[in-house]
């Protein structure tokens, strides 16, 4: 049991406290950089993982039941990096959709090519569908690219210096959809394909772009008392979500979304200041994209190789073999998502 433990610890612990640690002249990270966002990244990418695990313990089942909340910081890192690009760079629209079809849709030809062999090679099955399926992550962000060019793209032409109603029609996007989902599509349908609370995560990351120099602000005072203050609105959210979740809307929409925006800014008060770059964490917020899309098919292979192994001993090599598999399709898929996008 204590091995499970531990094993079940290992990567956790490594992603979350790499970056602490001082190595030569690293630097602390700037709230929000690119090298800070890998760093939850990286760190998200490892609880996802956790929430599919099958027959695994309770300090995994404890772990991958934040993955909702990593899923959400995803959506809202994508949204808040949109909404930078397009306002920092002139041409961002010109070339908005050759740039981001191109990184989604590339390494997830790969993942899919994968996933398509090692259908065969399990069950026989000839399933070519799988090459061009579209994960339910990847088609939530392809649906919030298409509104936010049409929006932003509106924007240029008709009011170019109302920013407050092209956020507000970004937003209203998302949150019409995300309750078009949760009242009127099949819950199990909904949530493997639409995620209509992590999607909510697009709505905290325009807000977070507008109003990053007042939150930054708010977490430079007093560290230490709002990190105990935040840290039991949370319990208190958590307990109460515990009771009221399978309570329609209320417990199981709006006390879930809210729940996961009070442990987003919990956790950007206890990381802010406090990350250094690194190789490891830089690595992990990398593949993490391909991670989240391939660790499915890895799990299932390995479940299928080794049917009674140690659930310790399959989280470990689970997210061995997925962190190995994931590096090597980054590595194909950069070079040519670089000469597609010149």
């Amino acid at each position: 049991m204590l091995a499970a433990i531990l094993l079940t610890l290992f990567f956790p612990l490594l992603a979350a406290f790499s970056p602490m640690v001082k190595c030569g002249n690293a630097r602390k990270l700037n709230f929000l950089s690119k090298e800070y966002t890998d760093v939850l990244k990286g760190l998200c990418c490892i609880v996802v993982v956790y929430v599919h695990v099958k027959n695994g313990n309770p300090l995994q089942d404890a772990i991958g039941s934040f993955a909702y909340v990593c899923v959400t910081l995803f959506f809202l890192f994508s949204s808040y990096g949109m909404l930078l690009s397009v306002e920092k760079k002139k041409e961002y629209l010109a070339h908005f959709w050759r740039n981001r079809l191109v990184a989604l849709l590339v390494p997830l030809f790969f993942i899919n090519l994968a996933s398509f062999a090692a259908e065969y090679m399990k069950d026989e099955v000839f399933a070519p569908g799988l090459i061009y399926s579209l994960n339910g992550y990847v088609r939530v962000l392809l649906e919030f690219c298409l509104w936010f060019y049409i929006v932003e793209s509106a924007k240029k032409k008709w009011f170019p210096r109302k920013n407050v109603l092209g956020d507000l029609l970004l937003i209203a996007g998302v949150v019409v959809s995300s309750l078009f989902l949760y009242l009127f599509v099949e819950a199990e349908f909904s949530a493997q394909n639409g995620w209509p609370f992590e999607r909510i995560g697009l709505v905290w990351g325009i807000l977070l772009y507008r109003y990053q120099d007042r939150l930054t602000g708010w977490m430079g005072k007093h560290r230490l008392l709002k990190t105990l203050m935040l840290f039991i609105i949370c319990g208190c959210l958590g307990v109460m979500y515990l009771k009221f979740k399978m309570v329609y809307f209320f417990g199981e929409y709006i006390l879930k979304i809210v729940l996961g925006l009070a442990l987003i800014i919990f956790l950007f008060v206890i990381t802010e200041k406090r990350f250094r770059g690194n190789r490891i964490s830089s690595w992990l917020g990398d593949v993490s994209y391909e991670v989240y899309l391939s660790h499915g098919i890895v799990m299932s292979l390995i479940v299928f190789s080794f049917p009674n192994m140690n659930s310790g001993l399959f989280i470990f090599l689970t997210i061995c073999v997925v962190l190995l598999f994931s590096t090597l399709v980054h590595l194909i898929s950069k070079p040519i998502v670089k000469l597609l996008r010149t």
